[in-house]
């Protein structure tokens, strides 16, 4: 499947606008599908670096992912602590801003001698880059619980990308994708709990 070495700019593009939703909407069952168009995106570019078996893996362990972090809050639309008709986060201008100045500056690392040393493509600098200015960004607005699991898988994931130039282990492969089901199954839990129990939190969504 080298023609997909053809169309890095594709995955690119597309984790920039998952990222950019993912900050921008509140969190919800929404969210799956686009995690799940992010953890393509991120095999997408593996592809560069990584055997196919190691991208295969990559890619089942985000759908398994995905479906976890889906069991679990399925019930979030029923939760009356949830239940309304806003789609977008609070302070919308002002995430749309920080969106923007976290844009230019990954875009301005990846263009920068951090990652001379070692061989990787532009769009994966770029794409890497941006999955974790994000998912700080992510981290930082908001302490609801799917957020922030949402905020670390994009960190994680957004880490390994870059890493996979670096050491193409399958070993490394395989401990990353326990490092993403450790952190979905327990997420999960403590949201599917939340929400089956009524507990309220105070969060800025």
């Amino acid at each position: 499947m080298a023609w997909l070495d053809n169309y890095l700019f594709a995955p690119m593009v597309l984790l920039f606008l998952t990222g950019s939703a993912l900050a921008l909407l509140r969190p919800g069952p929404r969210s799956i599908p686009i995690l799940v168009a992010q953890y393509i995106s991120v095999s997408w570019l593996s592809f560069t670096s990584l055997p196919a078996a190691g991208v295969y893996a990559k890619l089942i362990t985000g759908f398994l992912v995905c479906v976890i972090l889906y069991l679990g809050v399925r019930l979030i639309d029923d939760d009356p602590l949830q239940r309304d008709d806003q789609r977008l986060s609070a302070n919308l201008s002002f995430r749309v801003i920080a969106l923007l100045l976290v844009t230019v500056a990954s875009v301005s690392v990846a263009s920068s001698d951090l990652f001379a040393q070692f061989e990787i493509s532009t769009e994966a600098k770029v794409g890497a880059s941006f999955l974790i200015a994000s998912s700080l960004l992510n981290l930082g607005l908001g302490i609801e619980q799917l957020r922030s699991g949402i905020g670390l898988l994009t960190l994680i994931s957004g880490g390994e990308l870059i890493y996979s130039f670096i050491e193409p282990s399958l070993a490394l492969i395989a401990l990353l994708a326990m490092v993403h089901l450790g952190i979905v199954l327990v997420i999960s839990y403590i949201i599917s709990i939340r929400t089956r129990f009524g507990i309220s939190e105070n969060h800025n969504p």
